[in-house]
């Protein structure tokens, strides 16, 4: 029997940081604090399971995620440089611009889709471990949430349902939980 106290604390308080993250001037402290303390609870799982899969596929989304949202800011900075310049080129500088936009969006999307799919793997072994639903119905929410963001970002509400779904799964499991073996 392994204890979930601190795996419960840590991984609901981390969720619920990230889905403030929004908030003016701390939101982006907050959303470190959360995923620092969603790492902390992803390896006490992985440990208490004896299954490195957890924390390997949570790291590897959050890796995935990470990249796509540097992209974003990096070559979507990079690419609005023609336009500040003021100096057109015969004119290509705004279509240029528009190409290249368009492309990183595609890039940061493709990504964003991958690093959720990797979420929703870990998600779906905590559930299978925990046998609590609301784990595996973050990590599709937030999954579908991701393809569906393309929509006029409508997928974003769902990522975020994704979260909250994910602090209630968190703060759900019990003080003491069996370990299950996977034979």
């Amino acid at each position: 029997m392994a204890q979930a106290g601190n795996e419960k604390i840590l991984g609901g308080l981390g969720s619920i940081f990230i889905i403030f993250g929004f908030v003016p001037w701390i939101g982006w402290l907050l959303s470190i604090a959360g995923i620092v303390l969603l790492f902390i609870a992803m390896n006490k799982l992985a440990q208490a399971f004896s299954d490195k899969n957890i924390f390997n596929k949570f790291l590897t989304g959050f890796l995935v995620s990470t990249a796509g949202i540097l992209t974003g800011i990096i070559f979507g900075m990079f690419s609005m440089i023609p336009l500040m310049m003021g100096n057109s080129y015969h004119g290509m500088n705004l279509p240029f611009s528009g190409f290249m936009l368009i492309f990183i969006f595609l890039i940061v999307y493709a990504l964003s889709i991958v690093g959720m799919y990797f979420y929703r793997q870990c998600f779906n072994l905590l559930h299978h471990y925990t046998q609590i639903n609301l784990f595996r119905l973050a990590g599709a929410f937030m999954f579908w949430g991701a393809v569906g963001v393309i929509v006029f970002g409508l997928g974003a509400i769902a990522i975020l349902v994704g979260w909250i779904l994910l602090a209630i799964a968190f703060f759900s499991l019990p003080e003491h939980h069996e370990e299950k073996n996977t034979a």
